[in-house]
């Protein structure tokens, strides 16, 4: 079994120092109002494996690509950890909008890859794990690449990816949802509204989507929302 060891070289390297800075921790959190912010609780085999799967020590590194809310830097400020934001479906959304692009739609190859160097520069190996959500399902199709290649960098061996994604949507726009970790077993939901333009991905379409990652695990499902464990 190979066993992670923490890397101190890159935690004193200067470039990181400088690109963290850009992406400070969340911090000044206060303890969220399930109730008045319409926020449900649902049972997660994902969290839970994926908190399974972390060394078990303070200060991991974590990084979270969905719509700020409290409860994920609440709950892993407690355990010691550093919550990293990068709200990268808003930050797509302003890029398309930027580029003109009549009607909206896809960045194109060299447009994505400098949306990734932008929205996620961070020196290789940053990350213990990252929290995609249903990010990726909403981003074109290469931006959705780039970003996959650009995690499989950022996130140390034996880290880990948790990837939601909607299947059964049929051909109508699909809910985009904010997603919190309330514990290492269960996540917070809540309904932002509803996007145009994402695709369906099948099983086996979601197996090739990360080339780069070593592994990829299904979880059983209850509803229309998909857990997928990414292993680095």
């Amino acid at each position: 079994m190979k066993i992670w060891r923490p890397a101190s070289e890159a935690d004193s390297d200067p470039s990181e120092r400088s690109a963290v800075s850009r992406h400070a921790p969340y911090a000044g959190v206060t303890e969220p109002d399930t109730e008045k912010a319409g926020l449900i609780s649902r049972e997660s085999h994902g969290v839970q494996c994926l908190f399974d799967r972390l060394p078990d020590k303070a200060g991991l590194k974590i990084l979270d690509l969905g719509m700020l809310t409290e409860g994920t830097p609440q709950f892993l400020g407690r355990l010691g950890h550093r919550v990293y934001t990068a709200s990268l479906l808003h930050s797509f959304d302003r890029a398309v909008a930027d580029a003109e692009l009549e009607p909206p739609g896809g960045l194109g190859r060299h447009g994505a890859s400098r949306f990734v160097r932008q929205h996620l520069d961070f020196p290789p190996q940053t990350f213990h794990a990252v929290l995609a959500w249903d990010v990726l399902q909403h981003l074109d199709q290469d931006t959705m690449n780039s970003t996959v290649a650009h995690l499989a960098k950022i996130v140390r061996p034996n880290g880990a990816m948790l990837c939601i994604f909607h299947v059964e949507h049929g051909n109508g726009p699909v809910p985009v949802f904010d997603f919190a970790v309330d514990s290492d077993s269960t996540i917070l939901i809540r309904k932002a509204g509803r996007r145009t333009g994402s695709r369906e991905l099948s099983a086996r379409r979601l197996e090739s989507l990360f080339p780069q990652f070593r592994a990829v695990h299904f979880y059983l499902r209850r509803d229309a929302l998909l857990e997928v464990l990414v292993l680095n």
